[in-house]
């Protein structure tokens, strides 16, 4: 936890993409802040640097310029791999569409592979997997395997997956774009829930009106910039 309940604050990042002879600048000098515990949404179309903003934030790509402060700590370009790495294992949870479940895995496995992962304390971890499924009503299919699931319950695998490191970022990627609407609101839900109950961070892009319910702030972007916060 740093300076006014700030967790984690974007400085000048801009992230580009050398493509043989052309460069994409897909964040342009973007400066943002995240309070702990705050829900915010990330709009803006396709191609507007939702998902890079997502992947720098969350620690999966370095920046070309600017620098990422993070709990109490600064990454930028020079960040060696490794201590990226080990920052996300222990602190930061994703979320994407596609769920990303592994499909010989039961539920509870799925959530278990994380421990393996993240190489985290073991023990009690059976319990604690057990606990964070039951919170997201899954503790009824612990031992399905994710083609028996309906869309919905394979998105609660995935947000309980997330969870299990305690977290204190959450970066969802489209998070309810294979849900209907019913499932898409209780996934909104839940991530007021945890914001509010476990102080976790969260940052949802989504192209998703719907979820405006669950967010303290909306953020918009456009052309790899931000270019405003809706309260």
């Amino acid at each position: 936890m740093s300076n006014n309940g700030v967790i984690v604050k974007l400085e000048e990042i801009s992230k580009h993409y050398d493509l043989g002879e052309v460069v994409v600048k897909a964040l342009r000098k973007s400066n943002l802040q995240m309070k702990e515990g705050e829900v915010a949404l990330l709009m803006g179309p396709s191609g507007a640097g939702k998902t890079t903003l997502l992947s720098v934030m969350g620690l999966l790509l370095r920046p070309t310029t600017g620098k990422i402060h993070f709990a109490d700590n600064t990454y930028d370009s020079k960040t060696r791999q490794k201590i990226l790495t080990d920052t996300r294992r222990k602190s930061i949870g994703f979320i994407f569409q596609a769920f990303n479940l592994v499909k010989s895995l039961t539920v509870i496995q799925n959530v278990e592979i994380m421990y393996k992962i993240g190489k985290l304390e073991k023990t009690g971890y059976k319990e604690k997997c057990k606990e964070i499924l039951e919170m997201l009503k899954m503790g009824h299919r612990l031992d399905h395997l994710p083609k028996n699931l309906s869309g919905g319950e394979r998105q609660r695998v995935a947000i309980a997956r997330a969870l299990i490191n305690d977290p204190d970022l959450i970066m969802a990627d489209e998070p309810t774009g294979n849900l209907d609407s019913e499932n898409g609101r209780n996934i909104g839900e839940y991530f007021k829930q945890i914001a509010k109950e476990r102080g976790t961070t969260i940052l949802i892009a989504t192209h998703d009106d719907r979820l405006k319910f669950c967010a303290d702030r909306i953020i918009r972007m456009e052309d790899g910039n931000i270019l405003n916060h809706d309260h």
